[in-house]
């Protein structure tokens, strides 16, 4: 997968950057600067595309998703995390996903039916895969993710269902509901700045 690295001051956060569709590597560096200044930065780009657009995962059209392309590229990225981590000497625990839409869906997922020391995820608009075979607790996971009422493409039900699966889960969960679309907005991201520094 093709990647950027950048390593942050000492003791600062350590974000796994993973864009939405159609964008890249660099797609999220401002808003990781915002979340976490001097963070230390691993940012990948999707190896999918689709009509020149980079992508996580295959579809088969909007909210149709390729769940064999799901599973290979979830171990995919899970596997190209280790390896740079490794490389890096960074514990998977010190990592925070941070995802949106497309980069957001592939996390989650990643969160909830893999087997992972990734421990932490902030996810801006995700929406259930239809997918949901682990039943193992994430007591030790936390995850916060937002939703846009007016949002297009993420349903409340397909959210919902989202959520209903961390709780299950039984992750320690926040959601931050906004009144906007699909686009992250200025008072969204602050709101994730702010859960992010009361984490310890």
């Amino acid at each position: 997968m093709n990647y950027l690295f950048e390593k942050g001051s000492t003791n600062s956060k350590k974000l796994i950057l993973l864009h939405g569709t159609g964008g890249d590597e660099y797609s999220l560096m401002e808003i990781a600067g915002f979340l976490a200044p001097d963070s230390t930065i691993l940012s990948l780009r999707g190896t999918i595309e689709e009509d020149g657009m980079n992508r996580f995962f295959k579809r088969n059209g909007l909210n149709q998703f390729d769940l064999d392309s799901l599973e290979q590229e979830t171990d995919r990225l899970h596997e190209t995390i280790k390896e740079i981590s490794e490389n890096e000497q960074i514990p998977l625990e010190d990592w925070l996903l941070v995802g949106y839409s497309n980069g957001a869906n592939i996390a989650a997922h990643l969160l909830l039916e893999r087997e992972t020391k990734l421990n932490k995820g902030l996810f801006f608009h995700p929406m259930s895969l239809g997918v949901h075979q682990s039943r193992a607790s994430l007591e030790d996971k936390t995850v916060w993710l937002s939703y846009g009422e007016n949002d297009p493409i993420v349903s409340p039900a397909s959210f919902n269902t989202l959520a209903h699966q961390f709780k299950e889960s039984q992750a320690n969960l926040t959601i931050q509901h906004t009144a906007m679309g699909h686009q992250l907005t200025l008072a969204e991201v602050e709101k994730a700045k702010s859960w992010l520094e009361q984490m310890k």
